[in-house]
């Protein structure tokens, strides 16, 4: 109980975040750490359940940067020795493969694919597919955003699946394999090329994108479309998400520029 009783004696959003810097790896085995469902005040659940998973998401977005400076660099600086060194090739193809991109030596493609999603969008999508947390999904399977499997072996049934229908909802080894396979489904899934194609048309200058413009493209996202992207954009709204936009570029704005610069954007 010791990040609770931190959290009730000093709001300070500061000593939260970097308290939760060092504590995310000793989340429970499924779901969200206990505490986090001892909490009784709603704003105080919220709280956590933000903070909580934005250093998650940060984590991964650093990742992604990372393939991102690598394509760059190798295709930019290193595209002559392609030809010479099999493990800079490799790695290449790998990304290639991962991203689901067409042509090997586009780096344009690859730009559209490999890149953060803001941290609003996600922790809107985690909010609502999740129940703030709340839902069996998440506390039984770390699955946050509601990913779907026809694999037995790595799902659960859902209890109002409809008669006749053979999904399951795929469970994962952590919350962090949660965002992984999140993250990626938005790069690479064609179902979301608009949200791709849009965040590559609507970077700024310091390399900052909107949660709240790109929450527009999650058409595909849900069956109920367009009362979709109204609800998330309401949560992003209603619970200031765009803040997180702002911590999390500016801390990355070096980095993003860098990749800007190399690429020649």
């Amino acid at each position: 109980m010791q990040f609770l009783s931190i959290l009730l004696r000093n709001s300070k959003k500061l000593l939260l975040s970097l308290f939760l810097s060092a504590s995310v790896q000793f989340a429970s085995a499924k779901g969200l750490p206990q505490e986090f469902y001892s909490i009784k005040d709603k704003d105080l659940a919220k709280t956590y359940f933000l903070e909580y998973l934005y250093e998650l998401v940060e984590q991964e977005n650093r990742a992604i940067l990372k393939e991102r400076e690598f394509v760059i660099d190798t295709l930019n600086n290193k595209f002559l020795e392609l030809q010479k060194d099999s493990e800079l090739l490799e790695k290449l193809v790998e990304i290639k493969q991962k991203y689901k991109i067409e042509n090997l030596y586009s780096l344009e493609e690859y730009l559209k694919k490999i890149d953060v999603i803001p941290p609003s969008l996600a922790l809107a999508q985690a909010a609502v597919e999740s129940g703030w947390g709340t839902s069996r999904f998440i506390k039984e399977a770390n699955n946050i955003f509601g990913h779907w499997t026809y694999d037995k072996e790595v799902g659960i049934i859902p209890k109002k699946r409809a008669y006749g229908s053979s999904h399951f909802i795929r469970v994962f080894e952590s919350l962090e394999a949660s965002i992984k396979a999140y993250m990626l489904n938005l790069n690479r899934n064609i179902a979301y090329k608009s949200f791709q194609e849009q965040r590559y048309n609507h970077k700024e200058g310091k390399g900052q994108i909107s949660g709240l413009v790109l929450s527009k493209t999650m058409l595909n996202y849900s069956g109920i479309a367009n009362r979709y992207i109204d609800i998330l954009s309401s949560v992003i709204l209603g619970n200031n998400l765009e803040e997180f936009d702002f911590r999390y570029f500016g801390k990355t704005e070096d980095l993003n520029k860098k990749a800007l610069v190399i690429a020649g954007l």
